[in-house]
């Protein structure tokens, strides 16, 4: 990751509220990264699987926020401090579905949304239940985690985070940098999802 941090180190585009807010959730993407990871090497898959929930959602928000949201529901987004008001004010923004379909009315983010996709049609539905303390997260505390379930996680992290890196080089406007990020993970495919 610390390769992917030098590529997208440039500063935003411009200082607006909403690309503030964009880079913002993109970092908490990638904090929530860094928690997979540590969860996924201490063999904790149940918090982990929590965390990848929550890092694809801080993905979907950044995204959304940059090319989505009202400019009211970016300032509700956009405080300094937690108040009561404040987090009055920034209930009933969209869930992820709802700012899918945000997304999905933007043609020039058809690439990234196919990734979204099918992340949410592949793992969503296990994931709400590893969050809910539903069937999944019973099982597999129950009966243990398969292997390749943790190897899953991990990589699909891993590919979540290049995606919130890229939108990271956007957020700098800097001519080329996307393709300087893709260029930066081909020696970590090992660790990246695997092509279908």
């Amino acid at each position: 990751m610390d390769l992917l941090f030098d590529v997208v180190d440039e500063p935003l585009y411009d200082e607006s509220p909403r690309l503030q807010l964009s880079a913002t959730l993109a970092g908490t993407s990638l904090e929530l990264a860094r928690s997979v990871r540590v969860l996924c090497h201490a063999d904790q898959l149940l918090g982990a699987t929590v965390c990848l929930r929550s890092q694809f959602e801080s993905l979907v928000r950044s995204v959304w926020a940059l090319h989505c949201a009202t400019d009211h529901q970016v300032d509700r987004l956009s405080i300094n401090e937690l108040t009561a008001e404040s987090v009055q004010g920034a209930k009933n923004l969209p869930l992820a579905a709802k700012m899918l379909e945000d997304i999905e009315q933007r043609p020039h983010l058809a690439n990234l949304l196919i990734a979204l996709n099918e992340f949410k049609s592949s793992a969503w539905h296990p994931l709400n239940s590893f969050v809910h303390a539903g069937l999944h997260a019973v099982i597999h505390t129950k009966f243990g985690w398969p292997e390749v379930l943790v190897d899953q996680t991990f990589r699909v992290s891993n590919g979540l985070c290049v995606l919130a890196f890229t939108h990271l080089g956007v957020l700098s406007g800097m001519p080329g940098i996307q393709s300087d990020v893709q260029a930066s993970t081909a020696t970590f495919q090992s660790v990246l999802p695997r092509h279908r």
